[in-house]
């Protein structure tokens, strides 16, 4: 099914809500521990900056997966990039009609995952920052 249709029934400044909150709650807050670790990542390695991002997280869950036969750290990573449960930490997981009913920005504020992976991001910028700074140019 297609979503076009809850669109063309909103008033204009709705949509722009709901687009605001999505790209705040979703792009920036959400996502930022994994661009966050990114940024560290190519302050630190010198060369094949994306090997050293993709191996180590590639390396821990197949280890993972050999050693305890688990896949903890792989569901994590889905949990962080997939952008939550199935019904996600942004709506509140009810079928209506109605586009902004669905909207629960409390929910979100208070889910653990968010400040956790709110205090990595913030832990992997003074790192990234840091390395930058003790670099300095090339």
């Amino acid at each position: 099914m297609s979503a076009a249709p809850l669109w063309t029934h909103l008033p204009l400044f709705q949509m722009w809500f709901m687009l605001l909150y999505h790209l705040i709650a979703i792009h920036s807050l959400w996502y930022a521990p994994i661009f966050a670790r990114l940024l560290l990542v190519s302050s630190w390695a010198r060369r094949v900056a994306f090997l050293w991002a993709a191996l180590p997280p590639l390396t821990i869950g197949i280890v993972e997966r050999i050693a305890f036969n688990t896949s903890h750290f792989a569901n994590l990573l889905k949990y962080r990039i997939g952008g939550g449960s199935d019904s996600g930490p942004f709506t509140t997981g009810g079928m209506t009609m109605s586009p902004l009913s669905l909207l629960a920005p409390g929910k979100f504020l208070i889910s653990p995952g968010l400040w956790i992976g709110l205090a990595f991001a913030a832990i992997c910028l003074a790192a990234a920052v840091r390395l930058r700074r003790l670099r300095g140019p090339i």
